[in-house]
């Protein structure tokens, strides 16, 4: 091989290399995007799991316990045998809106 087709090949390596590194850069640019960093819908994203969904809330838990606090008395309506009244509330036959 005689020194100017080495210059030539050498060249034309470095041409590729160039487009090759391009290519790659690219490909892994596109590989960070997801719905949550670009204007794709999230079915999109596939199956793959992503770091950036929280699956917690990220609010502070309160620093009373839930449910009625100490010393309310609290009011509860219980179920009787025999009420006093009872109110029937009678379902259309049809919608009023579209007879059907």
């Amino acid at each position: 091989m005689s020194p100017e087709e080495k210059d030539q090949k050498i060249e034309r390596l470095e041409l590729e290399v160039k487009a090759l590194l391009e290519r790659i850069a690219e490909l892994e640019r596109s590989l960070g995007l997801d719905s949550q960093t670009s204007s794709k819908p999230p079915a999109s994203d596939g199956l793959k799991k992503s770091n950036q969904i929280r699956t917690k809330s990220l609010r502070e838990k309160g620093k009373r316990p839930s449910g009625g606090q100490i010393g309310h008395p609290g009011q509860t309506l219980k179920q009787v045998l025999e009420p006093e009244k009872i109110v029937e509330h009678p379902t259309p036959c049809s919608c009023p809106g579209c007879g059907k």
